[in-house]
């Protein structure tokens, strides 16, 4: 750990990242693991639309340091965005992306400002409560068809956008209220082709504020090379898959993808 003095910004990043992580595993092991890891995230990342950081990142940081799996796995998300922005680039009603991700970004600023400064236990697990009931309503939904949005129902994407990102900021985990709105309202098509340009959106601009703040990624050429390998095929054969499975399926396994993150929140210290 580097005890010289370091600029404001770097400072109030640090304590997240405050211990050296060794991986327990010898580097052929590791690498092995990363690969299973990496497939089983971005196989549901091609199915869902999103995920992969549910997995990658608990599995990443017993492998390699905490702020490596966060980076990787963010800078990963991104590019699996930008390959499965093609395949869905002509149902993405952007107008929907951008009002999303414009209060997504609004949020997370005020989540980071406010971050150590709110108790974040209670609220994790009033979260992680609210979470596994909506999922359960996920799981029980039958297909939504082309079910009339009211103006209403329209308008609440601005405040969960905005509850999304502060969460994000906040606790580090966004996805799951945005997840749920979409899929309660829309149909399975909308729901994978929006979260794919919403969380493409996302991860570019975390990667940045990463960046920006010097938040390192120790992991060498040659692993990240072979991961994305991995990453490529896990994306492809999920995408592949998608379209056989029917709505009422989709919704069971989107509700079982949003409660891992659920129960983790119960279950924080």
């Amino acid at each position: 750990m580097n005890h010289g003095e370091d600029p404001p910004q770097a400072r109030r990043s640090n304590p997240v990242y405050t211990f050296n992580h060794i991986s327990m595993f010898d580097p052929n092991i590791t690498i092995l693991l990363a690969c299973l890891v990496v497939f089983a995230a971005y196989f549901l990342k091609g199915f869902s639309g999103f995920g992969p950081a549910i997995v990658m990142v608990p599995f990443f940081t017993i492998l390699y340091e905490p702020n490596t799996a966060i980076t990787i796995a963010t800078l990963f998300d991104f590019i699996a965005g930008l390959f499965l922005i093609w395949t869905v680039r002509k149902e993405i009603k952007w107008s929907f992306v951008f009002s999303v991700f414009i209060a997504l970004a609004l949020g997370a600023v005020l989540g980071a400002y406010l971050l150590g400064e709110i108790p974040t236990l209670l609220l994790k697990r009033c979260i992680g409560t609210v979470i596994i009931i909506f999922s359960m309503m996920i799981m029980l939904q039958g297909k939504n068809g082309s079910r009339s949005i009211t103006p209403f129902i329209s308008l609440l994407r601005f405040p969960i956008g905005l509850v999304s990102g502060f969460l994000g900021g906040l606790l580090g985990i966004s996805g799951p209220p945005l997840v749920i709105y979409v899929k309660m309202h829309y149909d399975k098509v909308f729901f994978r082709t929006q979260l794919i340009a919403i969380f493409l959106l996302g991860t570019g601009w975390r990667s940045l504020l990463y960046y920006w703040n010097n938040i390192p990624m120790k992991l060498s050429l040659q692993e990240v090379g072979i991961c994305f390998t991995i990453l490529c095929i896990g994306l492809w054969t999920g995408n592949r898959i998608q379209v056989r499975v029917n709505e009422v399926n989709f919704n069971r396994i989107v509700a079982i993808l949003i409660l891992l993150p659920a129960v983790n929140l119960l279950l924080a210290r």
